[in-house]
């Protein structure tokens, strides 16, 4: 099934991509994604958790970010060393 930070990078997604749906099945092992348009954002923060350190979750955004409609601005929170 889906890890803790998977869903945890896919809430994230969410956060910086208006109008996507991410659709789960209860045991983890079904994902729906609707993809939307990636409109960025300036304050925003973000639970990383304990499981994977802060480079999983920026790396994937330093990519995207540039095709962002607003500027990325985010605050990671948890595990960042």
């Amino acid at each position: 099934g889906l890890s803790d930070a998977e869903a945890s990078f896919l809430r994230l997604v969410e956060k910086v991509v208006d109008g996507c749906e991410i659709a789960i099945n209860e045991t983890g092992t079904e994902l729906r994604y609707r993809p939307g348009i990636l409109v960025g954002g300036a304050g925003l923060v973000h639970d990383c958790g304990k499981a994977r350190g802060v480079g999983y979750f920026v790396e994937p955004l330093l990519a995207l970010a540039p095709f962002a409609k607003r500027d990325l601005q985010i605050t990671f929170r948890g595990l960042t060393n």
